[in-house]
Protein backbone atom coordinates (compact mmCIF):
# COMPACT_ATOMS: atom_id res chain seq x y z
CA UNK A 1 0.00 0.00 0.00
CA UNK A 2 3.01 2.19 1.12
CA UNK A 3 4.33 2.02 -2.33
CA UNK A 4 1.21 2.60 -4.22
CA UNK A 5 1.16 6.12 -2.38
CA UNK A 6 4.50 7.33 -2.86
CA UNK A 7 3.85 6.24 -6.83
CA UNK A 8 0.66 8.27 -6.15
CA UNK A 9 3.01 11.07 -4.83
CA UNK A 10 5.75 11.34 -7.86
CA UNK A 11 2.73 11.34 -10.33
CA UNK A 12 1.03 13.96 -8.54
CA UNK A 13 4.47 15.28 -8.94
CA UNK A 14 4.75 15.24 -12.71
CA UNK A 15 1.00 16.23 -12.93
CA UNK A 16 2.05 19.61 -11.46
CA UNK A 17 5.58 20.18 -13.02
CA UNK A 18 2.75 20.23 -15.87
CA UNK A 19 0.34 22.39 -14.62
CA UNK A 20 3.33 24.76 -13.51
CA UNK A 21 5.24 25.08 -16.55
CA UNK A 22 2.23 25.99 -18.24
CA UNK A 23 1.38 28.67 -15.60
CA UNK A 24 5.06 30.19 -15.12
CA UNK A 25 5.92 31.93 -17.96
CA UNK A 26 7.47 35.09 -15.71
CA UNK A 27 10.60 35.62 -16.29
CA UNK A 28 12.76 34.38 -12.93
CA UNK A 29 14.30 36.83 -10.41
CA UNK A 30 17.08 37.04 -9.15
CA UNK A 31 16.30 35.33 -5.53
CA UNK A 32 15.97 31.59 -7.62
CA UNK A 33 20.00 31.26 -8.88
CA UNK A 34 20.02 28.01 -7.00
CA UNK A 35 16.83 26.26 -8.79
CA UNK A 36 17.98 27.57 -12.20
CA UNK A 37 21.59 26.27 -11.35
CA UNK A 38 20.30 23.43 -10.54
CA UNK A 39 18.30 22.76 -13.53
CA UNK A 40 21.11 23.36 -15.48
CA UNK A 41 23.69 21.19 -13.45
CA UNK A 42 21.05 18.16 -14.12
CA UNK A 43 19.80 18.90 -17.25
CA UNK A 44 16.15 19.60 -16.26
CA UNK A 45 15.90 16.46 -14.77
CA UNK A 46 14.27 15.08 -11.08
CA UNK A 47 17.24 14.41 -8.58
CA UNK A 48 17.10 11.57 -6.55
CA UNK A 49 18.88 11.74 -3.41
CA UNK A 50 18.91 9.43 -0.52
CA UNK A 51 18.24 11.23 3.06
CA UNK A 52 19.86 10.14 6.27
CA UNK A 53 17.68 10.44 9.33
CA UNK A 54 18.36 9.76 13.26
CA UNK A 55 16.71 5.90 12.33
CA UNK A 56 16.67 5.49 8.82
CA UNK A 57 16.96 6.82 5.22
CA UNK A 58 14.18 8.56 3.16
CA UNK A 59 14.23 9.42 -0.38
CA UNK A 60 14.25 13.14 -1.44
CA UNK A 61 13.29 14.12 -4.79
CA UNK A 62 13.98 17.67 -6.69
CA UNK A 63 12.04 18.54 -9.42
CA UNK A 64 13.47 21.52 -10.90
CA UNK A 65 11.02 24.02 -12.98
CA UNK A 66 13.04 26.78 -14.04
CA UNK A 67 12.10 29.18 -11.76
CA UNK A 68 10.86 27.16 -8.96
CA UNK A 69 12.05 23.40 -7.45
CA UNK A 70 9.46 21.47 -6.25
CA UNK A 71 11.45 19.47 -3.21
CA UNK A 72 9.99 16.56 -0.91
CA UNK A 73 11.42 13.57 1.33
CA UNK A 74 9.16 10.73 1.57
CA UNK A 75 9.88 8.10 4.05
CA UNK A 76 8.13 4.54 4.70
CA UNK A 77 5.20 6.37 6.69
CA UNK A 78 4.94 9.76 4.77
CA UNK A 79 5.99 12.86 3.43
CA UNK A 80 7.79 16.31 3.86
CA UNK A 81 7.33 18.56 1.55
CA UNK A 82 7.88 22.49 0.06
CA UNK A 83 4.63 24.90 -0.36
CA UNK A 84 3.41 23.16 -3.43
CA UNK A 85 2.04 20.17 -1.73
CA UNK A 86 -1.39 19.86 -0.53
CA UNK A 87 -0.69 17.61 2.32
CA UNK A 88 -4.48 18.18 3.54
CA UNK A 89 -5.20 16.35 0.47
CA UNK A 90 -3.14 13.56 1.48
CA UNK A 91 -5.39 12.80 4.71
CA UNK A 92 -8.17 11.36 2.28
CA UNK A 93 -5.31 8.33 1.71
CA UNK A 94 -4.58 8.63 5.80
CA UNK A 95 -0.75 9.11 4.80
CA UNK A 96 1.24 11.51 6.81
CA UNK A 97 2.15 14.67 5.36
CA UNK A 98 3.71 18.41 6.69
CA UNK A 99 4.71 21.45 4.64
CA UNK A 100 7.48 23.13 5.15
CA UNK A 101 8.31 26.86 4.61
CA UNK A 102 12.06 27.82 4.03
CA UNK A 103 13.97 29.02 7.53
CA UNK A 104 15.58 31.85 5.14
CA UNK A 105 12.50 33.42 3.74
CA UNK A 106 14.26 32.05 0.34
CA UNK A 107 12.13 29.50 -1.56
CA UNK A 108 12.89 25.87 -0.40
CA UNK A 109 15.45 24.66 -3.18
CA UNK A 110 17.09 21.75 -1.75
CA UNK A 111 17.06 18.91 0.32
CA UNK A 112 18.93 20.80 3.36
CA UNK A 113 16.19 23.95 2.88
CA UNK A 114 13.96 21.41 3.74
CA UNK A 115 15.56 19.74 6.40
CA UNK A 116 16.38 23.29 7.66
CA UNK A 117 13.09 24.49 7.12
CA UNK A 118 10.17 25.13 9.57
CA UNK A 119 6.75 22.70 9.23
CA UNK A 120 3.99 25.25 8.63
CA UNK A 121 1.48 22.94 8.03
CA UNK A 122 0.43 19.63 9.06
CA UNK A 123 -2.49 17.02 7.83
CA UNK A 124 -3.88 15.08 10.50
CA UNK A 125 -2.40 11.76 10.27
CA UNK A 126 1.04 14.21 10.74
CA UNK A 127 -0.13 15.68 14.00
CA UNK A 128 -1.34 12.01 15.14
CA UNK A 129 3.00 11.16 14.88
CA UNK A 130 3.62 13.90 17.02
CA UNK A 131 4.23 16.31 14.10
CA UNK A 132 3.63 20.23 15.19
CA UNK A 133 3.45 23.80 13.21
CA UNK A 134 7.02 25.35 14.32
CA UNK A 135 9.22 22.27 14.36
CA UNK A 136 12.05 21.86 12.21
CA UNK A 137 11.69 19.77 9.05
CA UNK A 138 14.62 17.18 10.31
CA UNK A 139 12.49 16.92 13.76
CA UNK A 140 9.67 15.88 11.28
CA UNK A 141 11.31 13.83 9.16
CA UNK A 142 12.65 12.16 12.30
CA UNK A 143 8.72 11.25 13.86
CA UNK A 144 7.98 9.61 10.26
Amino acid sequence: MRKWIKCLVIVGLIVLLSITIVACSAPASPMTSEPLSLLTETGGKMVHQKVQLTNKQADGYIIPLGPANIVCVITDVGMLGCGAFDVMALDAFTYPAARVKSSSGKPIATIDDLLDGVVKETNAEATKRGINVGMSGREALDLL
